[in-house]
């Protein structure tokens, strides 16, 4: 058994996709049925539905050391994200190391919190 989708809200879909495709490196699928998509593996996909209101969520994400690398150079370069260590404090521009775990939070631009975590030794 496996998750195959799970549905986002976003106030823009299309460009909520590719916020996503271009920050996490995700590949792009477009309109997909009645929505916008990202493959964020060979099973799960991050469905966007277009919608005007709705509560923030969290979605963390567990990478690679080398995805999350990319990952970090490419929040590092953009200067409308901010970055920390805190689902609380996603502006200090620290990582937290915590549990055999190194990683960092930052927002979308819909107020989605997303999270960030390689497994370290």
């Amino acid at each position: 058994m496996h998750l195959d989708h799970t549905i986002v809200p976003a106030k823009d879909s299309v460009t909520t996709a590719a916020f996503y495709a271009d920050i996490l490196g995700l590949t792009n699928l477009g309109h997909y049925e009645h929505f916008d998509a990202v493959l964020i593996d060979d099973h799960l996909k991050l469905l966007f539905n277009q919608k005007q209101e709705f509560e923030s969520r969290h979605y963390a994400f567990i990478v690679t050391e080398q995805e999350y690398d990319q990952i970090f150079t490419r929040i590092k370069k953009n200067p409308t994200i901010t970055f920390g260590d805190s689902p609380a404090d996603r502006a200090n521009k620290q990582v937290y190391i915590s549990d055999g775990r190194q990683g960092f939070y930052f927002d979308d631009e819909n107020g989605h919190i997303l999270e960030v975590i390689k497994l370290i030794q």
